[in-house]
């Protein structure tokens, strides 16, 4: 069976450090870890943890090195996040 691919963004990465989310983020690591699953980062997701705490760039660096795919910015990423923008799903950031 193919590994499922699961993107991860800067909460997930922090969450292993707060109390509100640790047992879901350090659920999803651990499976990472056992290769159950394939962490997906992406450049803003790099650009992001550049100014995070010490053990956040850490876990993304260890999430690379598990074989992480990055997922680059491209013209269609930011035509998506314009329309999202747009529709107020998502806020300006």
């Amino acid at each position: 069976m193919e590994r499922l691919r699961i993107y991860v963004d800067t909460s997930v990465l922090g969450g292993c450090y707060d109390a509100e989310f640790v047992t879901w983020s350090e659920a999803l690591v651990r499976d990472f870890r056992a290769k159950r699953l394939i962490p997906v980062l992406s450049d803003v997701t790099a650009a992001e943890v550049a100014a995070a705490p010490p053990a956040v760039r850490a876990l993304h660096d260890e999430l690379l090195k598990l074989g992480g795919a990055v997922l680059p910015m491209t013209e269609e990423v930011l035509s998506l996040m314009q329309a999202y923008e747009s529709r107020q799903i998502l806020p300006k950031r």
